[in-house]
């Protein structure tokens, strides 16, 4: 008894054992080709960099969003940042005003990450903070340096009576934060009870 042959199934065309369409046919008959997949991507990345931009460095709106649907969006992702500093710098939080200021100030900057926003939003309202916040910024600038001197002066004066600020960091240390009192009369340093 002879063994039956597998059926065999017609090839399709283009493959090895099929026929082989001619380029004529072939181009004239197919689809346009689709662009390469390099461009498509390109543009992708500028279309998503520009809805990014939009979003939270102050961008311009890209063509074809909804533009209620965007500010909204564009709200939530600066109280989103905002809730980050606050929860990094509780005390730089606590400060008056610090919503507005800082909505106000964030709305045309990139995040740089609840650690160096919170720095920088610091320095950039230094009238606002008060000696505890102060102290709480040095001792996060402090921290990841193994030996460091940081000296922080109030701003425009020093309504408070908080004083320089001197950040003193060393391994076996740690770090210590002192306090040059305010100078009083003659440019010497007030003592207390006079």
């Amino acid at each position: 008894m002879a063994a039956a042959e597998p059926a065999r199934r017609p090839a399709e065309p283009g493959s090895a054992g099929g026929p082989q369409p001619s380029s004529r046919a072939g181009a004239a008959a197919g689809p346009a080709p689709a662009p390469p997949v390099d461009e498509a991507r390109a543009r992708l990345a500028a279309r998503q960099t520009d809805l990014l931009a939009a979003l939270v460095a102050g961008g311009p709106p890209p063509a074809g969003f909804d533009h209620g649907g965007l500010d909204a969006t564009r709200r939530s992702l600066l109280g989103k940042r905002r809730a980050g500093v606050a929860r990094r710098w509780p005390a730089l939080a606590a400060e008056a005003g610090f919503a507005e200021l800082f909505d106000a100030w964030a709305a045309g900057r990139p995040p740089a990450g609840s650690f160096h926003d919170g720095l920088e939003f610091a320095r950039a309202h230094p009238a606002i903070l008060s000696t505890e916040t102060r102290a709480a910024l040095l001792y996060g600038r402090a921290a990841g340096r193994r030996l460091s001197v940081i000296i922080d002066r109030p701003a425009g004066g020093d309504a408070e009576g908080g004083g320089t600020l001197i950040a003193l960091r060393a391994p076996a240390l740690g770090t210590l934060i002192l306090r040059r009192p305010t100078a009083g009369p003659g440019g010497r340093p007030e003592r207390p009870g006079r």
